[in-house]
């Protein structure tokens, strides 16, 4: 059944993992050190405004 799998993926020329979900995590963690960054300033400039 294995063989039969692999057969097939490689006669269809198609990856065996899939690529959106790297392409969903990268922007993820774009979103998240954004975030982060924005907290950090936010963080900086209240600790001067004190």
């Amino acid at each position: 059944m294995e063989n039969n799998l692999i057969e097939s993926n490689t006669e269809l020329n198609q990856p065996i993992l899939p690529r959106s979900a790297w392409v969903s995590n990268v922007a993820y963690l774009r979103a998240l050190f954004k975030a982060k960054k924005a907290l950090d300033r936010i963080e900086k400039e209240s600790e001067i405004n004190k």
